[in-house]
Formats: C-alpha cells, structure tokens, sequence
C-alpha cells in the first residue's frame, strides 16, 4: 500500500471517530481546540498504532519477499556474524530467565509458510541494535528476527522481521555486537505458546524435520554463510532438506566453494543431507511443532540479473542451449550478465548458456582472514595495507614473529623469513593484517 493511501485511510477513520465524539460530547469539552487539530492528534495516535503492529489485507497479501537481489561475497562478509561465545545450554540459562510471564503480541492473519528476506528493501534498513548503532539493522544482523519471524508466521499468524527484532531488543535478546541470542528461540516458543525442542546434534535436527517440525539453524562459515547465520528447514522430501534462507541473494551459491552443492529454485534452496552435513557447519537448531498440514504463502519470485566475469586462459563456448550448439565465443575479461542458472550453468542472454565453471565475481575478494605461511624468502611487513607505508623494522615485530624467525635462522630480520605462519584478522585487497602489522598476501599461502 503506497503512503498516501495510507494516509487517506487514517485520515477518514479519525475523522470519523471525531464525528462519533463530536455527537457525544466530546466536542463541546475540547471546543476550545479546532476539529482539524483534534483530527490531527487522533490521526498520529492511530497511525503509530498501525505501522506498530497492524497491517491491511493488501499488505498482509503482499508479505512475501518477492525479490532475490543482487548482493557479492564481499557484501556477505561485511555482516555481522550470529555468534555465540557460550555453549549452547549455558547460554539459554544465561540469558532466558524462565519467567511465566510473557507479553501478549497481537498477531495479523494466518497466511502460512512465508518466506522472509532480512534484505528486503521494506525493512533492511529498519534499525536492529541495543547499543544505539544505526549501522546495525535488519539486514546486516536481522537472520535472528527474520527467522523467528517466519517460523511465528507459518504456525501461528503474521508477524514481520522488523516487529520481531524490536521485540528481541525489547526483552533483551539482542546481543551487542553478535546478533541474537540463541535463547531468543526458546523466547518465541513460550511467547507464541508452539510445542519446542532444541539440540546440538545434526541427526536429531534432520529427524525432528521430518516429524513436522520447522527448524531454525544456527550456521557457522561454510555453504550457508562467510561467518555464522540463522536458517530455517522448512520440509524434507526424500534426502532433500528445503531451507528458507534469510540472506538468499542472486549468485550466492555461483562461488567456487559452494557450487553444485545446492540447487535454488525462486526462493527455495534444496540441498542433501550429504551435503547439508559436510558443508553447513552445523552448531544448534531451534524445532517448531507444526500439524503436518503446511499451508504455503507463495508469490512470484523475481531474481534479479547480476554481474560476472570470464575467466579462461583461451576462450569459452556460448551454446544455443545447456550443451547445446556453439553460436559465439568469449575471452578472459569479458563482462556478462546472468539472468538465470541451472546447475553449473548460467544463460547469460537468449538462447546463449555458459558454463558456470568459468565465470568469476571480481568484487569477490581474493583472500579471506584465517592462518598463512610465508612464502617468500624474507616478507616485509608494513604499518598500513600497501607498499607506500614505511617497513618495520625487527624490534618492532612481535615476539612471536622474531621467536619464529630465530627458529628459520635469523632472528633479527627486518619481515618474515619464509615458513613463518601467521594469522591474519583483516583483509584490504591483497594486504593482509597480522599482530606486527600488514603482510602482502601474494607472497604467502593459507594453511
């Protein structure tokens, strides 16, 4: 519903409400303010009241993210990671208190299964944090509430990832700077009154799945996520798991560490259980009863086209089809647009298939935190990402770099010697930063 239709809307019903206290006295008591200033205060009353928690027919119609949009792997790892730095038991009996005293949330209709995209241009920008940082919202923290908020949604009635997540900041289950609280899940089901379990072990998730249950799943760094991420299993047919994924967006699954692994369909991403094992990183799931008879809120979903580069040492086969004929050649470098993907390849045109395999994002970036080696025979390391900062000399290396220096033969070298390993916490390009300051990662390997 556009704004101004919203308003007229508000508008009319207070004026009629001041009609109806006009004819009751009400009018009379407040004369000496003016009808249209007595409109106005009842107008703001009931429009806060309305963007709070109640939404019309034809939004609740519209509810469904419609649109998988363009993000990169850069912009993945730009998030903040739902971490938790408790065991998963301890950290429900830190922050749930168990109180049997819960608040009563007014719910829209029942609509079903509903999938939510925490980057939707309705709410991504929608302020999710507890410490008062604008920069944390809905969609570079929100997996947590968009998550609860479809698991609510299909079980019991509609509620949206922005309400959600100011009820998590409200009752506390809104971390500083790692997300949610595992605990917020066992929040909800006491909140929401719907039958819960919960389990570190992925065999027990995987079964409650398939004995009608949502699961919500807590992900670390591998298919799903660059760091740690909320999902939701919707169903399980066979040996594919179906998972409703809160940061689904056009490509996510075209990296070389993740294709062929999944199968995307609209906003739905099948995987194996083989494969959810073996490359979810699997930490905890939340499991929500439900009767077995799944009402879907479907839509059409609209995938946005994105962006990729060939990347071939001589040239790649454009095909009138997957496995088709060839109709045109490309180089290394040429830009393409892909509109559509399936399995390991991607129409990047009419009747015009490339395979998947040789095709890049160069926003990707080419290396990642994590532990290195040296490979170069001494490696200077610099006060800032980039060759126009000033070298650092040995005394101003840690002890652990000139402690391993000293084990490859000189420990008063002005960088590292080669087999030294470190660990990198921050990337810029191809500058790596380390405890004694920033390395080029060209002349290094990761471990």
């Amino acid at each position: 519903m556009n704004e101004n239709k919203k308003k007229n809307i508000i508008l009319m019903i207070a004026t009629i409400i001041v009609a109806i206290l006009t004819g009751l006295g009400f009018y009379n008591a407040n004369k000496d303010n003016t009808s249209e200033n007595i409109a106005g205060e009842v107008v703001n009353e009931l429009k806060d009241y309305i963007i709070t928690y109640n939404m019309s027919n034809e939004e609740i119609e519209e509810l469904p993210s419609t649109e998988i949009p363009e993000q990169t792997e850069a912009d993945e790892q730009s998030l903040e990671q739902e971490v938790e730095s408790e065991a998963f038991e301890e950290q429900g009996n830190i922050a749930y208190n168990g109180s049997s005293e819960y608040p009563s949330i007014a719910l829209g209709n029942y609509t079903g299964l509903t999938y939510y995209s925490q980057i939707d241009s309705r709410w991504k920008n929608h302020v999710y944090t507890s410490i008062g940082d604008n920069s944390q919202t809905i969609g570079t923290s929100g997996c947590g509430p968009t998550s609860a908020a479809m698991i609510v949604t299909a079980i019991k009635g509609t509620i949206t990832p922005p309400e959600m997540g100011d009820l998590f900041i409200q009752y506390g289950y809104r971390s500083a700077n790692s997300g949610t609280y595992w605990s917020a899940f066992r929040w909800v089901a006491d909140v929401f009154d719907i039958g819960y379990q919960e389990t570190t072990n992925i065999d027990a998730a995987i079964e409650l799945l398939r004995n009608d249950n949502y699961v919500v799943c807590s992900v670390a760094n591998g298919l799903f996520t660059s760091g740690g991420h909320f999902i939701v299993l919707t169903e399980i047919n066979g040996d594919t798991i179906t998972v409703y994924d809160p940061y689904l967006y056009a490509g996510k699954f075209d990296t070389s560490t993740r294709r062929g692994k999944v199968t995307v369909d609209g906003n739905k991403v099948y995987v194996s259980v083989n494969n959810f094992k073996n490359y979810a990183n699997f930490r905890g799931a939340f499991a929500y009863k439900h009767s077995g008879n799944v009402q879907e809120n479907t839509s059409t979903v609209t995938t946005s086209s994105y962006t990729r580069y060939v990347n071939v040492n001589t040239r790649l086969n454009v095909r009138n089809s997957i496995w088709g004929t060839v109709v045109d050649k490309l180089y290394n470098g040429d830009r393409v647009t892909v509109y559509e993907t399936s399995g390991n390849w991607s129409r990047i045109g009419d009747n015009r298939w490339v395979c998947s395999d040789y095709l890049i994002n160069k926003n990707t970036p080419k290396y990642t935190t994590g532990s290195y080696t040296v490979t170069a025979s001494l490696l200077h390391v610099r006060s800032g990402a980039g060759t126009n900062y000033s070298i650092k000399k040995y005394r101003q290396l840690t002890s652990n770099a000139r402690s391993q220096n000293k084990s490859k033969g000189n420990y008063y070298a002005n960088g590292l010697l080669r087999g030294v390993n470190v660990t990198v916490s921050q990337v810029s390009d191809n500058w790596g930063k380390i405890p004694s300051g920033w390395i080029c990662l060209d002349y290094c390997r990761k471990r």
